[in-house]
């Protein structure tokens, strides 16, 4: 009993110890908590009041323009960009007065033509083709839709094209790179005024001549932009019909016109002769000597060729014998 005793003491000894060991110990779930903070922290850089500003400077005009930097997605109530085209086909039978209406338009909504070309003649004999005239109009994106109908209004329309393209992605990224980039200028020149040796000078100038030149190529496509958004692209090709009664159909009967063609026909092959004879004439001191040459060279060809072909009639002949 004495034994038993004793074993019972040293097991409620050491089961008393091992409680208060784990009393003493933090819970395990917050020692790795405070350690990932730990981590965390180290890791996190360490921003100053300087860079924060520059960043909120660089996002703001993206900001004020409604983009949503978490996807790069235009907000439903942004100002869109939208350059629009239109494209017209017609045919006419009054050119002379469907063009000058055409201008007429153009210039009384405030627009001007960019590129105009006509080509052909105005018809006055029977099935001439008449005439077709190309043009590009850059028409005020305010006025695209008035114009575009008054377009219906000139000839007979063959086909109609319209359409817009959203550019508002491009121009605002733009907008925010060339923000960018004028803050850079504007730091760089600072140092460039603070600059010590010739080796920062030049160094420094450099750097700023690249930013000058990358400002200098997004303020032309901001123009770009802002000329194709403000003014729209409006081609129109018209193509002048012939009108049978403002034409002459011919008076022959068709054994004139038979007669005709065939007297046409003579005549372009005496111009023909004519055009041979003089060609010969003239070329004979040319002429002469290499046909001379051709001839000669024939020969000899033919000339070989009937020896050889009698060198082998003669070596199938002995090997017959």
């Amino acid at each position: 009993m004495k034994k038993i005793f004793i074993v019972i003491t040293i097991a409620v000894f050491l089961l008393a110890s091992l409680a208060g060991c784990a009393a003493l110990q933090p819970a395990k779930g917050s020692d790795e908590s405070f350690y990932a903070e730990a981590e965390v922290a180290a890791e996190e850089p360490a921003y100053d009041s300087a860079s924060r500003e520059e960043a909120d400077e660089e996002a703001a005009p993206a900001q004020e323009a409604g983009l949503n930097y978490d996807g790069s997605i235009l907000q439903p109530d942004v100002n869109r960009k939208i350059v629009y085209y239109g494209s017209f086909q017609i045919r006419t039978k009054n050119f002379d007065d469907d063009y000058g209406n055409l201008l007429a338009f153009l210039e009384e909504l405030g627009g001007y033509i960019e590129e105009s070309s006509i080509d052909g003649k105005k018809p006055e004999d029977w099935q001439d083709s008449g005439r077709y005239a190309y043009l590009t109009l850059r028409v005020p994106s305010k006025n695209f839709s008035d114009f575009t109908g008054r377009l219906g209004n000139i000839g007979e329309t063959l086909s109609i094209s319209v359409n817009g393209k959203d550019i508002s992605l491009d121009y605002f990224d733009t907008e925010t790179r060339l923000k960018t980039l004028r803050t850079r200028e504007t730091r760089l020149m600072t140092l460039l005024e603070q600059a010590a040796t010739l080796e920062d000078i030049i160094e420094l100038e450099n750097a700023l001549a690249d930013v000058s030149y990358e400002i200098q190529m997004l303020e032309m496509n901001l123009r770009n932009f802002d000329s194709l958004i403000d003014y729209s692209t409006v081609t129109v090709t018209l193509e002048e019909v012939n009108k049978v009664a403002d034409v002459s159909p011919p008076d022959e009967s068709i054994g004139t016109r038979i007669s005709d063609a065939f007297y046409s026909v003579l005549n372009v092959l005496a111009d023909f002769g004519e055009f041979m004879l003089i060609f010969l004439i003239g070329g004979a001191p040319i002429i002469v000597p290499l046909g001379g040459i051709t001839v000669l060279i024939i020969f000899l060809v033919k000339r070989s060729t009937k020896k050889k072909l009698a060198r082998l009639q003669s070596g199938s002949n002995h090997s017959q014998q």
